[in-house]
């Protein structure tokens, strides 16, 4: 679960908190990468008309055997611009046999750091929508996309696979984890009518792609959609994967609207935790989980409201070494303090009954 509360932390970040030695990304063109960690090779494009004003949807696509994320970028930076969201097209590991890893972790868990990271180098720069990020893959794409996508509901909201492979071992066996996806991870399983047999399987009906879905609709996930494309072959079309995305972005407008502004709450709340204005950062955090329960938005406030539970957890530990220490004065106008700048978090109540505690 490290790799997701770190992840966590890093999605309410400002845009320039992150990366800060990360090279410069300017929209309108392809930029051919390489991650910090592992030196694996992505590609990235944010449409010419990329404005910070609102968040933009974000796609990651994973090629199939053999490909790269270089050749995957070929279609998507069209798409990008037709339906207007940032797109990256990573190499990876699990999606073909012959491009080996570059640590002694596990192929899946390399690639799954890889996508983290890239995941947080785009929210660095660019204002990512973070209730609409697909994770899509072709044929063996379908790997990391299961893989990745299932183990991060807190980053992914949408996994699409196209002629998808799939093992068994791509379903968390964390029951957190499958409890955070159930209900909002939104699933399009598609595969062509002529499709390669291992995805459609030897009697039809057999294959990956069935597998994939009774493996999901057993493990409770309510929101799959799936689909056989007539007569057609192992074929990638990431058109299809792109217009189901985008339609739900357009859908969900409204929506997306009020989560700019709760977003834009956060950022102000991050703003005055890094200058301790606690009491001001509560009462955005506070305002925030409101629009995100007025509008059903996917939360993101708790997050904020976490770290401040723990700096005003870390300022009345303080408090009670001054009480060990005999400075029972100084213990009570501490407490006193986290009592006033957290007021309405548990941390506040608490401080307010060891007050009663520091009375001489």
């Amino acid at each position: 679960m490290r790799t997701i509360v770190l992840t966590c932390l890093a999605l309410l970040l400002a845009p320039s908190a992150l990366a800060k030695d990360a090279p410069r990304l300017e929209p309108g063109k392809v930029h051919h990468l390489k991650t910090k960690k592992h030196d694996r090779a992505w590609s990235l494009f944010v449409p010419s008309k990329y404005s910070k004003k609102k968040s933009w949807p974000l796609v990651i696509s994973s090629h199939g055997r053999g490909g790269s994320g270089k050749g995957e970028m070929g279609p998507w930076r069209g798409l990008a611009g037709k339906h207007g969201f940032i797109v990256a097209c990573p190499d990876m590991c699990t999606a073909t046999h012959n491009r080996p890893t570059k640590s002694n972790l596990p192929p899946s868990q390399e690639d799954d750091e890889v996508l983290l990271e890239i995941y947080e180098t785009i929210c660095s720069q660019f204002r990512v929508n973070r209730r609409a990020v697909m994770i899509t893959g072709f044929s063996g794409g379908g790997n990391p996309s299961y893989h990745s996508g299932l183990r991060h509901p807190d980053v992914f909201t949408h996994i699409c696979t196209r002629g998808g492979n799939w093992a068994p071992q791509h379903l968390p066996h964390d029951d957190k984890v499958l409890a955070a996806g159930r209900d909002h991870l939104q699933i399009y399983v598609f595969w062509g009518e002529k499709d390669h047999v291992l995805i459609i399987g030897n009697p039809h009906g057999t294959g990956q792609a069935y597998k994939a879905l009774e493996a999901l609709k057993q493990a409770g996930y309510k929101h799959i959609k799936e689909e056989q494309v007539p007569a057609m072959g192992h074929k990638s079309r990431p058109d299809l994967a792109a217009t189901w995305f985008g339609e739900y972005v357009s859908a969900n407008a409204k929506k997306f609207k009020a989560g700019d502004k709760v977003d834009d709450l956060l950022a102000k709340a991050r703003k005055d935790i890094g200058k301790k204005r606690f009491s001001t950062a509560v009462k955005h955090v506070v305002k925030a989980a409101k629009e995100e329960q007025k509008h059903e938005l996917r939360p993101l406030s708790p997050t904020v409201k976490a770290e401040l539970e723990e700096h005003g957890t870390t300022m009345l530990d303080e408090a009670k070494q001054l009480k060990e220490g005999g400075d029972l004065k100084g213990a009570s106008r501490l407490a006193s303090k986290v009592a006033r700048e957290f007021k309405g978090l548990d941390v506040a109540a608490e401080a307010k009954a060891f007050q009663a505690t520091c009375k001489p």
